[in-house]
């Protein structure tokens, strides 16, 4: 099958679903703009703190929008593409931006509060110690994964020949590893992420303190994505995984702990730009392929072969994809920060449904990308 017209289907499906369904769900939830939301009502330029949905959308994006829609694709592409892409497209239609939207109008109807809180008012103390703990749970094996993931991406190095460059190349730094040149790709995200963090406090103050426009802001996030990469390319950090460990968990208490103007909204909404770039990279890329007359090179369906290498189609091809078509992490992103920011009612379905939306077109991006990029026996 030709990888565009996979690609533009979904694209059609998820325009329809936000066009109409996204409406309809906001209908059921009675939008009204004339109704405050906790971030003006309860706004102490902290945690409850009114933004611009351009913004907000940056910031919650980035906040759901992890290694989760990246990874998952591209293991479960051993289930065939047409599984992972039909539950890509069904579950963030009907589950996951429904989830999402659901989520954050709850949390803005209870001042902010998070699904945790909700279950205490309407299930009781039993229900929110139940809800707590396995959130709780969820997070200390969710942030430990990803933590090490992390680590492991900012430290990464890929040889020259697998990118097709040539050993004298001059356009990334390289080391020697087993006398192999190795392009020092960790190192780029490394310098890209430290400037992207310097800069977010400055950014914050702009926007929040000097009343800089959107029209301002978005240009100078992007010129500091371009700029970080580029510097990354010339100047890239190198540290051992365990030294970046330590300093993302420094970074995660620092964040939480202040005004979340400071840095965890700009540096959210600016290293979105990034996740825009790639979606629109894997956009482009799949429709120029397919105007090329690109097909998969995995199957449509592999059941038997996906099943004896991560197990049963059904639970593993949905557990597999989570982020891309349902997460419950999403929950916590909506009540536990972006339900605080959200200027007005009609914001929450560009933010809530837009955003699920758009985390399902890169995971299907991703599954594109694999399934018709690297040769199927290869991949397996």
């Amino acid at each position: 099958m030709n990888v565009a017209v996979v690609l533009i289907i979904a694209v059609v499906l998820f325009f329809l679903a936000y066009r109409f369904y996204a409406r309809f769900i906001a209908k059921l939830f009675d939008e009204n703009d004339n109704r405050p939301t906790p971030a003006c009502a309860l706004r102490d330029d902290r945690d409850y703190v009114p933004t611009k949905p351009v913004v907000l959308f940056g910031h919650h994006f980035a906040g759901i929008a992890g290694g989760g829609p990246i990874i998952g694709p591209t293991v479960a592409v051993i289930f065939g593409f047409l599984p992972v892409w039909l539950w890509a497209v069904v579950g963030t239609i009907f589950i996951g931006a429904v989830q999402d939207m659901t989520v954050l109008f709850a949390s803005i109807r209870e001042k902010g509060k998070s699904i945790a809180e909700i279950a205490k008012e309407s299930l009781g103390n039993t229900g929110f110690f139940l809800f707590i703990s396995f959130a709780i749970l969820m997070l200390i094996l969710l942030t430990s994964a990803f933590l090490g993931l992390t680590a492991v991406s900012l430290t990464s190095l890929v040889p020259l020949e697998m990118m097709r460059l040539a050993p004298d190349q001059t356009i990334v730094k390289t080391v020697l590893v087993g006398g192999v040149p190795n392009a020092q790709i960790g190192g780029i995200s490394s310098t890209s992420l430290i400037i992207i963090t310097a800069f977010a406090p400055v950014i914050g103050w702009l926007v929040y303190k000097r009343g800089v426009s959107v029209n301002v802001a978005v240009p100078l996030a992007i010129l500091v994505c371009i700029g970080s990469i580029l510097l990354g390319m010339k100047y890239p950090v190198s540290l051992d995984p365990d030294i970046w460990m330590i300093i993302l968990c420094f970074y995660t208490l620092l964040a939480a702990g202040i005004p979340v103007w400071i840095i965890l909204q700009p540096r959210d909404f600016t290293n979105s730009f990034l996740l825009y770039m790639g979606v629109a990279a894997l956009f482009a890329g799949g429709i120029a392929a397919g105007m090329k007359g690109v097909t998969f090179t995995a199957p449509a369906f592999n059941l038997a072969q996906g099943a004896s290498k991560l197990g049963p189609v059904w639970p593993f091809l949905f557990i597999t994809v989570a982020c891309g078509a349902i997460s419950g992490f999403h929950a916590l992103v909506a009540g536990g920060t972006s339900s605080k920011q959200v200027a007005k009612e009609s914001h929450v379905k560009k933010i809530a449904f837009g955003g699920m939306l758009l985390e399902g077109l890169l995971a299907i991006g991703v599954m594109i990308a694999v399934g018709c990029g690297i040769l199927f026996s290869d991949y397996v």
